[in-house]
């Protein structure tokens, strides 16, 4: 399974892609321009993530964007799964329009360690 980590080295001042150690990329992810990945995070299979895209975490109740002083930043443990959000649009509304976007679900736990231990394994 592939997945994409794409930065930038133009123009100066952009913000890079980081992905820190431990941290689990699974397969059809895409992590591009203005995201840090912290510690131990876990992007599920199908992720993607920009530094345009909020990240909505159903656990601490917030909604992690990049600023124009930081990236969007996944926070350590964090395990991302893909979601998508209702459309507010008259337009899209009226059509059951849906959006993408990544959703925290949990944090990391002993089940989250032991299936990214077993995919490791199988590698």
């Amino acid at each position: 399974m592939a997945a994409q980590i794409g930065g930038v080295l133009e123009p100066p001042g952009a913000l890079p892609v980081i992905v820190e150690d431990d941290a689990f990329i699974g397969g059809n992810c895409g992590v591009y321009e203005g995201v840090l990945v912290e510690s131990r995070a876990v992007l599920a299979p199908g992720v993607i993530l920009t530094g345009g895209t909020p990240v909505y975490d159903l656990v601490r109740k917030a909604i992690y964007r990049k600023t124009a002083e930081a990236p969007l930043t996944i926070p350590t443990g964090a395990v991302v799964v893909p979601g998508s959000r209702p459309a507010t649009v008259t337009f899209a509304a009226n059509h059951d329009i849906s959006l993408y976007t990544p959703v925290i679900v949990k944090y990391r736990d002993e089940k989250t360690d032991a299936s990214t231990m077993l995919e490791q394994a199988l590698r």
